[in-house]
């Protein structure tokens, strides 16, 4: 079991550019991650987090969560469906001590520019937390390059991992300040000496873990990681963005609302529309066997690398059909 941890994370950190494996810890899902960082940080009250009112709520609930210990949470407002520096920074105060955001919206597919809100974070000491699920597996993503604090995904999305199956990334600054606030057996540096009852956690992000993994779960993510190891990230995003471009298109060609950002460098492997009565035209579409989802009643449609541009062409003359 051990040993497949270990290059089960070697594998992880080779597909997002970290700086090794001592920094990743498994989870179940991406709440869990964003919950070992809001628990485990050193809050005084009066600190201050900011969040923006475009996120799913499992980047949104773990910081609320610390109203009650008098941390303050601030929200900034999108700008056409997308989130600007300037949105950030028009809600800084002296007091903030973290912003949390999500690598890719949810609803409408808009990509985060991580690099100007990151080094905008680092030069004013505010820890940066990334929600991953909507586009690690899709987008490459690089940790040495890319300055975030936290990255936490689950990996049943781009990832395609099995359900209960996660990653939590911390920064080195970030692993120092976390502190473990459920403590396990397997999280300590002599767990097999069992009733020692030594409390030293591991100088690893192992520490977080405690116990017993999903292993069936992880043993099938691996496989899948390999392959897209073997695939390369930056093979699989030209893939993907050139789908999701066909979509785009395809979908202002049929005179439909698109609500994904237009600008290419703002746009993910997500492209959502509006339509009159959403729930008929997913029925129809779901019939047809488009494999999309309803939310907000917004229409997402997620093209990964296993499909091909007959998929796009299919939904496309589908939703035209739907009309």
């Amino acid at each position: 079991m051990f040993r497949a941890r270990s290059e089960f994370k070697t594998g992880l950190a080779r597909f997002l550019g970290a700086p090794g494996p001592d920094l990743l810890t498994l989870t179940g899902n991406t709440t869990q991650g964003l919950n070992i960082v809001a628990a485990g940080l050193p809050w005084r009250a009066g600190d201050r987090v900011l969040l923006n009112r475009m996120e799913f709520p499992a980047n949104v609930y773990p910081f609320l969560n610390l109203e009650r210990l008098g941390v303050a949470v601030d929200w900034a407002d999108p700008v056409d469906g997308r989130l600007p520096l300037e949105a950030f920074a028009a809600q800084v105060t002296p007091d903030t001590r973290l912003i949390s955001v999500s690598l890719v919206q949810f609803l409408n597919g808009s990509r985060t520019d991580l690099a100007s809100l990151g080094a905008f974070c680092r030069e004013r000491a505010i820890w940066l937390v990334v929600d991953g699920i909507q586009g690690v597996g899709a987008i490459p993503f690089d940790l040495r390059e890319t300055p975030v604090d936290a990255l936490a995904c689950g990996g049943a999305k781009w990832l395609m991992w099995p359900m209960g199956t996660g990653f939590l990334y911390l920064s080195p600054r970030m692993f120092e300040a976390v502190h473990p606030v459920h403590a396990g057996w397997l999280g300590v540096k002599d767990a097999w000496n069992f009733r020692d009852y030594a409390l030293e956690f591991l100088d690893t992000a192992e520490r977080f873990e405690g116990g017993t993994l999903n292993w069936m779960g992880f043993t099938l993510a691996g496989r899948r990681m390999a392959r897209f190891l073997d695939l390369g990230s930056a093979a699989m995003w030209e893939r993907v963005r050139r789908l999701a471009d066909r979509l785009f298109d395809g979908f202002r060609a049929l005179g439909v609302e698109v609500v994904s950002p237009p600008d290419p460098e703002a746009r993910s492997g997500i492209v959502s529309i509006r339509v009159a009565e959403p729930q008929r035209v997913l029925e129809r579409l779901t019939a047809a066997g488009v494999v999309l989802s309803l939310r907000e009643n917004i229409l997402r449609f997620s093209p990964h690398i296993g499909n091909i541009e007959a998929d796009i062409d299919r939904a496309l003359e589908s939703l035209a059909a739907s009309l």
